[in-house]
């Protein structure tokens, strides 16, 4: 074990953290398991910022653009169902599906099987804008797919699908 101070982060000498000597350099690696994870991580990053940089463009928080885009990708959904997916409160996601509906994104509904549900669903008006706010990078992405062949395609789907549930089960464990 070697002391860690948040100074050595920050050009100060706090000695007030201890961390193993095995913490992994994630910031370098020689394999192919490796790159995949760093492209993983760059990804997740730059997702990360276009989600700021788009819900700014439409007026929303990002969270609120997660949770529009949560709906609209498995809507209708109830605040329960939604608040798991974003791994958060309901009572919080009840909160965040209020300011979508102040603002036209997405519908309360009362489910035809059981009134005593509320649905939420997504509203098709700001549809156009954020898909052409979302066109260029379509573009780029069907043009980098174009030149592989749908084995190369599956593996990628694949990987992705994998990445996609390991992700979702870290935020679940992280709420």
């Amino acid at each position: 074990m070697r002391k860690i101070s948040h100074g050595d982060i920050l050009g100060k000498h706090w000695e007030d953290e201890t961390v193993s000597e095995s913490v992994p350099d994630i910031n370098s690696g020689d394999s192919a398991a490796w790159t995949v994870l760093d492209r993983y991580r760059e990804l997740e990053l730059q997702l990360a910022i276009l989600g700021h940089h788009l819900s700014a463009q439409v007026g929303l928080r990002p969270v609120d653009l997660q949770c529009f885009n949560l709906v609209h990708r498995h809507g209708p959904v109830t605040i329960g169902e939604l608040a798991r997916m974003l791994a958060l409160r309901p009572a919080t996601t009840t909160g965040i599906v209020d300011r979508l509906a102040e603002q036209g994104w997405v519908a309360r509904d009362r489910s035809e099987v059981d009134r005593r549900t509320v649905l939420v669903r997504a509203l098709p008006d700001h549809l156009p804008r954020l898909f052409g706010l979302l066109a260029p990078l379509g573009e780029d992405l069907s043009t980098a797919l174009a030149d592989l062949d749908d084995d190369a395609l599956r593996i990628i789907a694949d990987f992705l699908g994998h990445a996609a549930e390991a992700t979702q089960r870290a935020n679940a464990r992280s709420s």
